[in-house]
């Protein structure tokens, strides 16, 4: 089918030129009607971009750069479903790399997206205690950056994060309205990596506990440096925290990998879940249906996370000016009650 111009689409509706290429490019000042029937025209006349010559004339080369810490979990796998519908729906396409949340090659897969001359950054952040000075470094040098599910405190990018402090109350919460007293986080985060959603959850957490009248939580596993599969390290640390004369009635952890690990120790030292201690996760991994007990956890909007990325990053891209303002943006989590903590299943906000 030939290809219909930008004059044909306006002479037919009515319109300029400049509120058709608004239209066509998601920009503003077009309503959603006049936006709806400019496409529909292009799309009747045929019309499709010349992403090659847009590139050069705006020397846009329309991708994104994605560079996650991981790819092999669903929760990044969701994320990454999230930035790809939302690249497509504008017109972009995504290089994906994975850091496995080193800090050096996050760098080096950086360097090599810019080599590409990709239009900007979605970034999860590896450790933020490591690679600061190389954000500022970017956003020194006019790259386009957002942060996805972590943020890096005093660096001013933007982020799109869950709401984690909110999910940390959410799990405490609920432990305590089980009547549960002595409650464990476990974590596997060194504090030194300055990590804001583990501390951020943690603080949650606790204020919900003291909101009750409870002890604050003890802590298992924070100081733990050893690389292993989080499911084994937190069967090891469980079981170390119990053999030692550890007391604990509830678990908060920190991500579903974690409350795997916690169940199976638990279980083998003869300890039943929930009837002995109640366990809660966080992120709502896909097996955590499927495990036995299925996990009580916080469900983070993952698919909407990665959308709302790519809208902040495209935004950037598209502004005339370089003083976009720096925006932490907050999605809502929400409470999904198994059989870790009870005998229903259900779903709270």
């Amino acid at each position: 089918m030939n290809e219909a111009n930008i004059a044909a689409i306006a002479r037919e509706l009515g319109v300029s030129t400049t509120t058709v290429h608004r239209a066509l490019h998601h920009g503003a000042g077009v309503s959603e009607r006049t936006r709806q029937q400019v496409l529909e025209t292009a799309a009747r006349l045929g019309y499709r971009p010349n992403r090659v010559a847009q590139g050069l004339r705006s020397r846009r080369t329309f991708s994104l750069g994605v560079v996650l810490t991981g790819i092999s979990s669903s929760y990044y796998a969701r994320i990454l479903e999230g930035i790809e519908q939302a690249g497509a729906e504008q017109g972009y396409s995504i290089l994906l790399a994975s850091s496995q949340d080193d800090p050096a090659k996050e760098r080096e897969h950086i360097e090599l997206l810019l080599e590409k001359r990709v239009d900007g950054f979605i970034i999860a952040p590896a450790d933020p205690s490591a690679n600061r000075a190389y954000y500022e470094q970017l956003i020194a040098e006019e790259a386009h950056v957002v942060f996805v599910g972590r943020h890096v405190p005093g660096v001013p990018i933007s982020s799109v994060e869950t709401d984690n402090v909110l999910g940390g109350y959410l799990a405490g919460r609920h432990l305590q309205q089980l009547g549960r007293r002595r409650v464990a986080v476990v974590t596997t985060i060194a504090p030194k990596r300055q990590y804001t959603y583990v501390s951020e959850r943690m603080q949650g957490c606790a204020r919900a506990l003291a909101e009750a009248g409870a002890p604050s939580p003890v802590i298992i596993g924070e100081d733990n440096t050893e690389a292993m599969p989080l499911p084994e390290f937190a069967y090891l640390t469980t079981s170390q925290y119990v053999q030692k004369g550890g007391m604990m009635d509830g678990v908060f952890a920190l991500n579903d990998d974690l409350a795997y690990g916690v169940i199976s120790a638990l279980v083998d030292l003869g300890l039943r879940v929930p009837e002995d201690v109640a366990v809660v996760g966080f992120n709502d991994e896909s097996m955590s249906a499927f495990f036995r007990p299925s996990v009580t956890t916080v469900r983070s909007p993952l698919r909407q996370l990665g959308a709302e990325a790519v809208r902040l990053l495209i935004d950037q891209v598209l502004s005339a000016s370089r003083a976009e303002p720096v925006r932490r943006i907050l999605l809502e989590p929400a409470l999904v009650i198994r059989h870790s903590c009870s005998g229903s299943v259900r779903e709270h906000p």
